[in-house]
């Protein structure tokens, strides 16, 4: 397990912490700014988020975010140290130089035994037939000097034997995990078994999992036990070698076992880390939502949990994918406060692999065909809606209530109101049950949180609907709420009119649509407005609700418009579907069609991403 100051280092977001003194503009992977440490027009200034340094590369003044508050704030480096892990949440714990001396022991007889398990690997009897079940399942001579791996012979105390050998005593064997007692005495904890080595982030032997070679064996895995050094629940396989292509991707893979692991790397999936179980616990979700994968591609950042497509298949993955919502939602904040926001979370997707299939078996047989996999991966509330819907009856109205009895509960944790409207829409559409009384079921289904629940975006504008003319389309339930609230908004910002991706078709209403293309075209409220255009915008003006700020304002158009122009997509898209198979029209133009909008809100769904992303630059900061 990481030490208080790997852990504060990790947590620290530089860029932040620096960002709060001078300012930073991104510059391909790194960021830069006028040097703090000396007079400079030029900025050759830069803080790297990836090695967790700052340089200056005019004065070549150095360091990380210790060396910063040492040098800023006059700090001595154990109170930088406070003042760091104060900052990112981080618990300090008391660490003698009797605890520092006893870690390091742990780690030398870790790295011994890996010796002894490379060297039964490659010169026992034994060792050779281990090292032909690695040929039996492709795993190359590189990937096993990769990865360190090894065997351990069938002896009780081989292992035990050779640590006293090099000055180990007994109970530092034991302490490190490699050793058991028993009533009958001490033996190996591993015999017989392929060896693969569990480094931590710095790429420290922590731990050991040992493999099952032949059937009849008790387990798959054995992994070792939790130490001072090794805590299962909070170790990742492989981020050691993962992670300077998971910040470059700004994606991280997260298989099950080791050798999954291990193939997918050996077929160049560089990204991918092991949970070493069936679930990703909340521990392991923190140490990916540390890394800031955010930082390369903003919102396209995200963890694809892949499932083994094991029977009973995709109820397995259901299940699964429930403990994973669990597992976001409860993860805390860096400070420990509480749940993480919407802004803080990294998204989680999940791949299903076909029945019978695991990583290791596509990544020997078909890379191609598992990268595709993973690019398929949905968010898991999208996933799990998708499994409920395949397994219901939504023909009738107690089918309907039934999946959205279970539906329901899964937005109860989802505290970013856009996203929650989202996935209410898709339930109405799903059922016919008005988003309204929807949203009136969650409201009681979400539990309390100890902060008040954010007022509905969307209120009630002026005045009812008026019909739909000019065979416009019929507005879904709801909508010419929404496009008053929308455009009530405008009338009173009306320089935002030409900044979302909307188009006048998105509103049913021919005077709002009027007033929409009068405000884009740089037309603010006035005399120059046709008299029944005038009084409408004086109406929707009156009935705005009053924002405490204009920022606030801008989030509120900002997300109306990109909830409106969604629910018209996806309108559009069911049109041409029901079209396509109704046989009315060219099948192919049709085709063609419904390409092109899903196309389109694929793009607003990313841009909806970007804007929620996480440590997302402010827009002066981005490069041109």
């Amino acid at each position: 397990m990481p030490g208080d100051f790997d852990l504060v280092k990790e947590r620290i977001d530089l860029v932040q912490l620096i960002g709060e003194k001078i300012a930073l503009k991104r510059a391909g992977r790194t960021y830069k700014g006028l040097c703090p440490f000396h007079a400079e027009k030029t900025p050759s200034f830069t803080v790297d988020p990836e090695r967790r340094t700052y340089k200056c590369f005019g004065c070549g003044v150095f360091g990380d975010a210790f060396t910063w508050l040492e040098k800023q704030d006059g700090l001595d480096a154990g109170e930088a140290l406070r003042v760091l892990a104060d900052r990112a949440g981080v618990q300090l714990t008391r660490r003698t130089p009797e605890v520092r001396e006893h870690e390091k022991k742990l780690l030398a007889a870790n790295d011994t035994a890996l010796f002894y398990f490379r060297q039964a690997l490659r010169g026992t009897t034994a060792g050779k037939a281990a090292a032909e079940y690695l040929v039996q399942r492709g795993i190359e001579p590189a990937t096993v000097e990769r990865f360190g791996l090894g065997y351990a012979p069938d002896i009780r105390d081989g292992l035990l034997l050779y640590l006293r050998k090099k000055g180990f005593t007994d109970q530092e064997a034991i302490a490190a995990g490699l050793v058991i007692e028993h009533e009958r005495g001490l033996f190996d904890r591993f015999r017989d078994r392929l060896m693969v080595p569990i480094r931590d982030s710095k790429g420290r032997t922590v731990a050991f999992a040992g493999r099952a070679m032949r059937a009849g064996q008790p387990a798959k895995y054995i992994n070792s036990p939790r130490t001072d050094l090794f805590d299962k629940s909070a170790t990742l396989f492989a981020l050691d070698v993962a992670k300077t292509q998971m910040r470059r991707s700004s994606e991280a893979v997260i298989v099950e076992g080791q050798l999954d692991a291990v193939s997918c790397h050996q077929a160049g999936l560089d990204n991918v880390v092991a949970s070493m179980g069936t679930a990703l616990t909340v521990q392991q979700y923190q140490m990916l939502n540390d890394m800031r994968l955010d930082r390369e591609q903003g919102a396209n950042a995200r963890a694809i949990v892949a499932f083994d497509g094991d029977a009973p298949g995709t109820a397995s993955a259901e299940k699964r994918g429930r403990e994973l919502l669990r597992v976001i939602y409860s993860a805390p904040d860096r400070a420990g406060r509480g749940e993480l926001g919407r802004r803080e979370r990294l998204p989680v997707h999940v791949a299903v692999l076909p029945e019978g299939k695991d990583p290791d078996d596509l990544a020997r047989s078909d890379p191609p065909g598992l990268r595709a996999l993973l690019k398929e991966a949905r968010p898991v509330l999208e996933f799990l809606i998708e499994q409920v819907r395949r397994r219901s009856d939504l023909a009738n109205p107690d089918g309907r209530r039934r999946f959205l009895a279970e539906t329901l509960p899964l937005l109860a944790d989802e505290t970013d109101p856009l996203t929650r409207d989202l996935y209410l829409g898709t339930l109405s559409r799903l059922t016919g049950a008005g988003e309204e009384t929807l949203r009136q079921e969650l409201a009681g289904a979400r539990r309390p949180r100890g902060m008040e629940r954010p007022p509905a975006p969307f209120s009630q504008g002026p005045g009812p609907a008026r019909p739909v003319e000019n065979g416009q389309r019929a507005a879904p339930s709801g909508q010419p709420e929404l496009e008053r609230y929308l455009m009530a908004q405008l009338v009173q910002f009306p320089e935002e009119a030409g900044r979302f991706e909307l188009d006048p078709e998105d509103l049913t209403d021919p005077d709002l649509r009027a007033i929409f293309e009068l405000l884009r075209a740089g037309e603010r409220p006035g005399p120059r407005y046709p008299a029944q255009l005038a009084a409408v915008a004086a109406a929707l003006g009156a009935s705005a609700p009053q924002p405490s700020d204009e920022d606030q304002a801008v989030r509120a158009i900002e997300m109306a418009a990109q909830r409106l122009r969604d629910r018209n997509l996806r309108q559009r898209i069911e049109e041409k579907r029901a079209a396509r198979a109704r046989g009315d029209g060219d099948i192919g133009g049709l085709d063609a069609e419904i390409d092109r909008l899903t196309d389109e809100l694929t793009r607003l769904m990313h841009a909806r991403e970007r804007d929620t992303a996480p440590g997302r630059p402010a827009p002066e900061d981005e490069d041109e």
